[in-house]
């Protein structure tokens, strides 16, 4: 079906499409980039240069499918030309989950986007620091497919509910566990009480500092 609307698009393409993909060669490729290979949008993973035995280059790269997530690897000549797609990123305002999705809310038009969360990127165990009207980064193909993951921000602040008694013979800056009022358990130095806010690192969910 990707391949079919890519297709389309390629053949039916005008100016305006046309601005949105541009070519580079596989030694420009870039880590994160979104490729158009057989048809399909493909987020460069990893990359790495090798040789064919008779003096020239030869590029592998290891490739994401953008929607279905199925992993591949590819192999370039440097003379090589590939099509990249524009990979946008905006933000969008959580406002529940229901049935396996999510749903949010663009915060330029407030139009509604349903997205499953098997489209989260990262850590299942991280749907649980979700919290209302947080703001989270969704992931789109400009122009199709459009939107294709969404994760969360980089930081976040909650505030504190509950703290784990701290143990009187320890000295010094000790963390204990902490429950945040969305009811996600973290670790926060043990001289943060409850009721006080926080920010926490949202990439591998780390106290930072008071809010």
């Amino acid at each position: 079906m990707i391949r079919s609307t890519l297709t389309q698009l390629r053949a039916t393409a005008t100016g305006s499409l046309a601005k949105r993909w541009y070519q580079v060669g596989p030694n420009s490729v870039r880590l994160g980039m979104v490729i158009e290979h057989k048809g399909n949008p493909l987020i460069v993973v990893s990359k790495e240069h090798g040789g064919t035995g008779r003096g020239q280059a030869v590029i592998k790269l290891s490739l994401k499918h953008a929607v279905t997530g199925a992993r591949t690897h590819e192999r370039f000549r440097g003379s090589d030309s590939l099509e990249v797609m524009v990979l946008a990123q905006n933000k969008y305002q959580y406002l529940y989950t229901d049935g396996g999705k999510v749903h949010l809310m663009d915060m330029l038009t407030f139009e509604e986007l349903s997205m499953g969360l098997d489209t989260f990127e990262g850590s299942k165990d991280h749907l649980a620091l979700l919290e209302d009207g947080m703001t989270v980064v969704v992931q789109a193909l400009v122009p199709q497919p459009g939107p294709i993951s969404w994760r969360l921000p980089s930081r976040h602040t909650y505030k504190v509910k509950s703290v784990e008694m701290r143990i009187e013979k320890e000295k010094g800056s000790t963390f204990v566990n902490a429950e945040l009022e969305n009811g996600a358990n973290v670790k926060i130095p043990s001289f943060i009480k409850p009721g006080e806010s926080v920010v926490i690192n949202l990439q591998d969910i780390t106290y930072v500092s008071r809010a």
